[in-house]
């Protein structure tokens, strides 16, 4: 059945709004906002094939995983960067982005054989500092209910989370979609990328309205 392929073209819809509303409202904004920007671009050229290659030829797009969780490791790594105020925090995520790519790069030196295949210690990695990095942003910004990026903070940890633990549990198998329709772990993991997208949007919409509130009457 298609209905999984179905959900997983949900979420794509919504990334492409959201890709399309962050570049129309790009001028005149944040660093933090350009590179979100950015993200949501690639992440949907990179979702787009990955869905077409998944559905003509299921189990031959996971070498696509490896653009994806590394061009969000570094991405967001420099959103958060940019993000924190204090200089310890900045120092870290700039250490620890630089050490996982050329762990990672050692690691696709040795093993080759890795790129068609999904890596769980670039996963796990790429995924678990994120996560730790959106953390903290949120328990500093706890008492702040204005303070920016808090939507797009909450659904990626969500997201992330939701994610990382099914690649670590082992259900890597449930990403091709066969006959019969089940509902496993990825069909979840679907809701909370929608989920993610939704937040996402809702920022948009609270930097947006911030913005409007800005300009003088």
């Amino acid at each position: 059945m298609l209905f999984p392929f179905l959900v997983s073209l949900v979420g794509l819809f919504f990334l492409l709004v959201n890709s399309i509303l962050f570049y129309r409202t790009r001028k005149n904004k944040s660093i933090q906002y350009f590179i979100i920007t950015i993200y949501l671009i690639c992440l949907f050229v990179e979702e787009l094939f990955c869905n077409i290659i998944g559905f003509y030829n299921p189990g031959s797009n996971f070498f696509l995983s490896h653009y994806y969780f590394i061009f969000q490791f570094i991405a967001l790594s420099m959103f958060f960067r940019n993000l924190f105020s204090n200089v310890v925090l900045k120092r870290g995520i700039l250490f620890f982005l630089i050490l996982v790519l050329i762990l990672l790069a050692m690691q696709y030196y040795r093993k080759p054989d890795l790129y068609w295949e999904f890596n769980l210690f670039e996963i796990g990695v790429t995924s678990a500092l994120l996560i730790l990095y959106g953390l903290i942003f949120l328990i500093q910004n706890l008492k702040k209910n204005k303070s920016n990026y808090l939507y797009f903070t909450n659904g990626l940890v969500i997201y992330l989370i939701s994610s990382l633990s099914i690649f670590l549990t082992g259900n890597t198998d449930s990403v091709i979609f066969t006959e019969p329709f089940l509902l496993d772990f990825w069909f979840f993991n679907s809701l909370f990328y929608i989920l993610y997208q939704f937040l996402i949007f809702k920022e948009w919409k609270a930097l947006t309205v911030k913005d409007r509130l800005r300009i003088p009457r």
